[in-house]
């Protein structure tokens, strides 16, 4: 009996090991369709657990839908309610898996994606000038010159409050109303 046991406990550890091999290469595949080019070991693990965490409340929400309703086989319609009431929908997966093509999961993504480096603009670099004399090459481009320049300060109030705070109130409500925009156009589906 102890020799059926640890059978089960040696193919209960490679089921684990194949799984979090697969949540690995589907997270390395995500990051690279959406736009990462490196990945660090404790981010990848931690993005694992969490695809591996999300896929088993996905089964657990999903087979205790079919219980509810007196089924013992999920079906599609339980699948659908469990990932909506985890907070996403299948139409927004259908529309991520569109916009980015995924593989099957497979282990041959390289992380980090290896790409040809591209040469940074250099201090003096924009005015059509070269590198002063005591800076290093090694060191990384300055800012753009407007980012340090000063500049007047802006106009003082004649000491109208009253005026003051009616400018501050318009300005804060084009504020809002800006990212009230951005924020729907967010929201809009791509093509609209």
């Amino acid at each position: 009996r102890k020799g059926v046991l640890r059978e089960l406990e040696v193919s209960f550890e490679g089921m684990e090991e194949f799984a979090g091999d697969a949540c690995r290469t589907v997270v390395a595949q995500i990051c690279e369709a959406v736009g990462f080019h490196s990945l660090t070991q404790s981010s990848s693990d931690t993005l694992s657990d969490v695809l591996a965490k999300y896929i088993t409340e996905v089964g657990y929400h999903s087979h205790s839908s079919a219980e509810l309703s007196g089924r013992t086989e999920d079906s599609f319609l339980d699948v659908k309610l469990a990932v909506s009431d985890l907070g996403s929908s299948l139409p927004e997966l259908q529309r991520f898996m569109s916009r980015n093509e995924l593989r099957y999961a497979k282990a041959d993504i390289q992380i980090p994606v290896l790409q040809a480096a591209r040469p940074r603009a250099r201090f003096g670099q924009e005015a059509g000038g070269g590198l002063p004399a005591h800076i290093p090459s090694f060191l990384p481009p300055f800012p753009s010159q407007h980012t340090y320049k000063s500049t007047p300060p802006g106009r003082a109030s004649g000491g109208d409050a009253k005026a003051s705070k009616k400018r501050k109130n318009k300005h804060n409500r084009m504020i809002e109303g800006s990212l009230l925009a951005l924020n729907e156009a967010e929201r809009r589906p791509a093509g609209e």
